[in-house]
């Protein structure tokens, strides 16, 4: 087996995480991640300007775009081993809910994967609203036990990846990973966050708008419960096939 590691953070733990899992199973295994943060560009691809890539060490590279590009990379340039597997991640923040599945850069990468036939598994970390930055920080990441509990999801996983399908897995926070089990929610969260549009002025009097919005409650049952009230792993499986039948 050949795997590919992106996500839409760039060269950050959660996707170093990936990487020592996917060496200890796949015959090669390498990193193709953004060079910069892309969050919530979906399945966008560059098509105005050239891709650069650039090696960090051993297995590990960056480019000048965006998550999808990363997948596309892999599957198609030639200069790596075609990927019998993506893994997208880990990213620092959840992806539940509907409205990730059509914004989410982690998940975009893994549409773009499964349109051309190759599996993939999207991994998503809860965060608490008190630490937004923390992926920037390796120690706040507790890689062992994550490690583990990706390797677990994976091997969990492994025997249900298929040509054309994906899987979306969000894991609760940190604090609350050790005990947690996997479950399928019966529903996604229909909407995260309320929309707010800030007008402000520049300092030249010129307005600009700033998007933002809070958090919208978990909805019992949704994914976002289990993961941010019961502390439980959800898994989401989602097959392209479905659309085309």
């Amino acid at each position: 087996m050949n795997i590919a590691i992106t996500n839409d953070d760039g060269l950050t733990e959660g996707a170093l995480v990936l990487v020592r899992i996917a060496k200890r199973h796949a015959k090669n295994a390498y990193a193709i991640l953004p060079n910069k943060q892309r969050s919530a560009v979906s399945a966008a691809l560059t098509l105005h300007k050239p891709l650069r890539i650039i090696e960090h060490q051993k297995d590990v590279y960056t480019i000048n775009g965006n998550p999808a590009d990363c997948s596309i990379f892999a599957i198609h340039s030639k200069k790596f081993p075609r990927p019998d597997l993506i893994l997208s991640g880990v990213n620092w923040g959840d992806n539940a809910g509907l409205s990730p599945m059509i914004s989410s850069g982690t998940i975009g990468a893994c549409w773009e994967a499964a349109l051309y036939g190759v599996p993939a598994i999207a991994f998503s970390l809860y965060r608490e609203k008190s630490d937004r930055l923390g992926w920037v920080k390796a120690e706040n990441w507790k890689s062992e036990l994550l490690e583990k509990k990706v390797e677990e999801i994976f091997l969990f996983l492994k025997p249900k990846l298929e040509s054309g399908k994906f899987f979306v897995v969000n894991l609760p926070s940190i604090q609350y990973l050790e005990n947690a089990k996997i479950v399928n929610p019966k529903t996604l969260q229909p909407v995260r966050f309320s929309v707010r549009i800030d007008e402000r002025l520049d300092p030249y009097g010129h307005p600009y708008y700033w998007v933002g919005g809070e958090e919208r409650q978990p909805i019992v049952g949704s994914d976002l419960y289990e993961i941010a009230v019961n502390h439980n792993i959800t898994v989401k499986e989602i097959s392209v096939s479905s659309f085309v039948k």
